[in-house]
């Protein structure tokens, strides 16, 4: 699930979503950075989230994932895009970057 906002913060999106609970983390295997924030002590189930920044929006995409990759060099996995818990965490991270726009 995405959403957009216009870039007019006055912070960097990791140092705004730590705010929300998410810390960065980065995929050797993709080689791509995003975002994380654990519900529980075990790996999964997690929210996962990936930024796109350009000089005009800032686009979050959020889902859940419920289980790591079930095969070796597989990278499709158990994850909801569209579940009540999806919509509820993003109206959390609206809020909470919100709060550093200028």
């Amino acid at each position: 699930m995405k959403f957009r906002l216009p870039n007019k913060f006055t912070h960097s999106p990791e140092h705004m979503l730590r705010r929300a609970g998410y810390f960065y983390i980065f995929d050797q295997n993709s080689q791509q950075g995003s975002f994380i924030k654990k519900l529980t002590d075990q790996r999964y189930p997690r929210f996962h989230l990936y930024i796109t920044e350009n000089p005009t929006e800032i686009i979050f995409d959020l889902h859940l994932d419920q289980s790591a990759t079930r095969l070796t060099g597989q990278t499709a996995h158990r994850a909801d895009y569209e579940s009540e818990e999806v919509k509820q965490e993003l109206t959390k991270i609206y809020h909470a970057v919100n709060s550093f726009k200028n």
